[in-house]
């Protein structure tokens, strides 16, 4: 399955007011103003002159041709839970080399919670701790469970209730986060049962952290 990455809604033309307006800061601390456009992993910023810069060596962008600020390259694990696409006790493990720019929406003193959809508005979620050089992607994957694929093969010994098939979820992101926070007495147990790949959840669970010493 291939995934096409939009995180640039539109492009708007350079004017004077938007070269004052949007800018990127580099990992040394450089900061580029003017106009701003990414392609092939490459930022082009338009000022006087055109500026190209790769996006390994930027941290953050502020312009209105994207959603988000914080810019990470990284190989992005994707994933799809859309029944047609899932096979059964198989998980796709696909990937794909990108830069993203992510938005961050939870910030805290241990860590912070961050979001970018694709243009099929898949969601991805990536967390960064103080220890952490940049975000790191949490991980779910979907798959199949059941006996449709025994059923059709074999319908005398899988009928009824064993014919069903239900889409199953690998939490990944459950595991990596119990890393991180496991040790946190604040925490209950059924909050991690419950945990799902959604903003309100994992920010529920992050505020329950921080209130760890």
């Amino acid at each position: 399955m291939r995934f096409f990455f939009a995180f640039a809604s539109f492009f708007i033309s350079g004017t004077a007011l938007c070269q004052k307006a949007d800018y990127l800061i580099k990992n040394s601390g450089d900061t580029i103003w003017g106009d701003i456009k990414l392609k092939n992993k490459v930022f082009y910023v338009s000022a006087s002159a055109v500026s190209e810069v790769k996006a390994s060596d930027v941290y953050k962008v502020k312009s209105r041709s994207f959603n988000g600020q914080t810019v990470v390259l990284c190989k992005l694990l994707t994933y799809s839970d859309n029944l047609s696409d899932l096979d059964i006790d198989f998980i796709n493990k696909g990937s794909i080399d990108t830069v993203l720019i992510l938005n961050e929406i939870y910030s805290t003193p241990k860590i912070n919670l961050y979001y970018v959809t694709d243009n099929m508005k898949t969601p991805f979620y990536f967390y960064k701790t103080p220890a952490d050089q940049k975000p790191l992607q949490l991980v779910i994957r979907y798959f199949l469970q059941g006996g449709l694929d025994n059923y059709n093969n074999d319908r005398s010994r899988y009928s009824g209730v064993r014919s069903k098939v239900q889409i199953a979820e690998d939490k990944g992101y459950v595991n990596q986060l119990y890393a991180i926070m496991g040790g946190c007495k604040k925490i209950p147990q059924s909050m991690w049962d419950l945990l799902s790949y959604r903003d309100y959840s994992l920010k529920q669970l992050i505020k329950k952290y921080n209130k760890c010493k």
